[in-house]
């Protein structure tokens, strides 16, 4: 199944999620094909966020509450990955 490009599509931000320790962060968008996607980002000393995946989100998710479940069960959000 091939996709189809999101550059250019409308979105809108559905929420922040940040882990427990602030250094990293997950905005949870929803673009108007009804697509969901995570865009994840972490802490880097002297910048604010960096992009995890090189500005690539992460998705598709059926919904945003899907998005969240993921994300919030990785061991790089909980900061368990080392």
């Amino acid at each position: 199944m091939s996709r189809v490009s999101l550059q250019g599509q409308e979105y809108r931000s559905a929420f922040t999620l940040y882990s427990a320790d602030g250094k990293r962060a997950a905005d949870v968008v929803e673009f108007r094909n009804g697509e969901t996607y995570l865009d994840e980002r972490e802490w880097v000393e002297g910048t604010v966020f960096k992009n995890r995946h090189a500005g690539n989100l992460v998705g598709p998710f059926a919904s945003p509450e899907d998005a969240r479940e993921f994300i919030v069960s990785t061991s790089w959000f909980r900061g368990d990955d080392g």
